[in-house]
Order: structure tokens, then sequence, then C-alpha cells
């Protein structure tokens, strides 16, 4: 993956709900902005094939439909058109998880977009094992889109514990979201600090976090203009309790998150908890794995 450069083929799993059309406005838009391909793939069990196959098989011939993933085939290309997105369709028979990472595989992309529920918490059951297999598993970034699309990101946070995944995902949201403004959030819990008791950081404390972060951002190597306006957050506390209120007060359309294998914020978090960031922050979220 290529940090600096905005990809250039991005790849959109749909399943054909409301909750999916947010995530295609996103791809498309993001798409056209960097004049990249776009394929969109909806996946279905064989299970559920065959199973309407079945229900329409003892039809008369001239009402006989055509077979169930060709149905789901035309949905899919009337959707696009609908919304005037100019994009690469099909169906895949499989599971969703490994016909996912395989298809973007076989695409080559740089970018795997999904669609979750806002707030619902019975999908969070269903989607959330799939979701979070994906982001895991998945060698490219993982873009979960939540909200409407009104138009290119304006603020986006990079959510940072100073880490090279963490260094990869500022890298990475400083070239392709040029156009937005963006912050550096940190919240941390020093060694002896308590939340419950009142317990804060020393002064010293706090000054070396923000040392810390200066170093971190040099080691970056931002472009200049955009390290002169980049935003800094340094608080107190649990990111998983801090950084969806920063996101609510301060309007953010888009969280990035670096994780690797078992370490980086973003493994932290996808974990068994009922409520996590990749799931309750009010915006969408991009995750980026390390090298």
């Amino acid at each position: 993956m290529n940090e600096t450069t905005p990809p250039q083929r991005i790849f959109m799993a749909s399943d054909l709900s409301a909750r999916c059309d947010r995530a295609l406005a996103r791809a498309a838009q993001l798409a056209q902005a960097w004049h990249g391909e776009l394929t969109v793939v909806h996946v279905v069990h064989a299970a559920e094939v065959a199973a309407r196959d079945r229900l329409s098989s003892g039809a008369l011939s001239w009402l006989r439909p055509d077979s169930w993933s060709q149905t789901l085939e035309r949905a899919l290309r009337a959707d696009l058109a609908a919304e005037r997105i100019a994009a690469t369709s099909r169906v895949v028979i499989g599971t969703t998880t490994d016909a996912v990472l395989q298809g973007a595989a076989d695409n080559n992309a740089d970018l795997v977009v999904l669609g979750i529920a806002k707030d619902a918490r019975m999908d969070r059951i269903q989607l959330g094992s799939t979701v979070d297999t994906l982001v895991r598993r998945a060698r490219v970034p993982v873009l979960n889109v939540r909200n409407r699309v009104r138009g290119a990101y304006r603020h986006v946070v990079v959510a940072t514990d100073f880490s090279e995944p963490a260094m990869q995902a500022l890298r990475l949201a400083a070239h392709w979201f040029t156009g937005a403004r963006l912050t550096l959030f940190h919240a941390y819990i020093p060694p002896g600090s308590s939340l419950t008791s009142g317990t804060g950081p020393s002064h010293s404390w706090h000054a070396a976090v923000a040392q810390q972060c200066a170093s971190h951002v040099t080691e970056a190597e931002l472009p200049k203009p955009i390290e002169a306006a980049l935003d800094r957050v340094l608080e107190f506390g649990a990111p998983e309790t801090l950084l969806p209120d920063f996101v609510t007060s301060a309007h953010v359309d888009l969280v990035v998150l670096g994780s690797q294998g078992r370490s980086g914020l973003a493994r932290a978090l996808l974990g068994s908890t009922a409520e996590n960031l990749l799931h309750t922050l009010d915006c969408d979220t991009l995750v980026v794995r390390g090298a």
C-alpha cells in the first residue's frame, strides 16, 4: 500500500439493503475525487440461492423468473444506474468474509468499503463478527461508512497511540484527504493515575506526552503545510470514552485508526466488548493495517 497515493481501485461490498446506500454513495464520491475505479460486489450464500430457486421452480414456464443470482445482478445494476454511478458490478456466491477478501485481492484493491447499520443493536450481533473479521484480515485499509454523504470529508481525526501503525495511519490521512481539517487525537492514562479517584497526571507527564507527540509528527514526515495546520488534542482519559464525545463536539466526519496484528489502538478496541470504537463512533471509520 502506498500511503502517499490515494486509492485507484476501490472495492465495495453491498448487501443491497438501505444501510449500504450510504456506503455506495461514499465509495462513488471517493472514486470520482481520486479518479479511481470502483467495483461493487454483492455476496450471497449458496443456500439462499438454492432456496429461492426451489421456490420458483414450480411456476409455469412463461412465469418462471430467472435464477436468484441473476435477479440480484439486475437489482445491483439498477441501483448503480439510478444513482448514475460508474462501476463494475457482480454477484458472488459464497461466504461474506472470504468472498470480500478474495474479491478485493483479485481486483488488487487499494481500499475496501463496507456499510453498517448506524444504531441497530441486533445488526451489531449479526454484522459485528463479519466486519471485525474483515478489518483484522484485510491487507488494505477498510472504510466503514455510517453517515450520509454531504460532499468530501471535512474533518478527519487520526486516533493515535504513537505506534508505527498509528504513524502509517497519520501519513495516509494526510495524503488521502488533503482538503480536510486534520486532527491528531491521543488519550492517555499514565501509570498511577486513576479515572475513578480523580488522580490525574502531573504537569511533567503531560509535557512528556506533548514531546512524544511532537516526535511522532516529525518522524511521520508530513508535507510542511499539512504539518503546520495539524491540530493536536492530548487529553487525560480513556480513548473509548473521550473520542466519541470529541467526534460529536468537533463535527468529525471520519476517524482513522491504525492496526497491526495484536498491537495498535484499533486492535485493542476490536475485541469482544459490546461497545467499541468501530461500532459506536458516530462517524465513518477507516482502519489502516500496518505493514
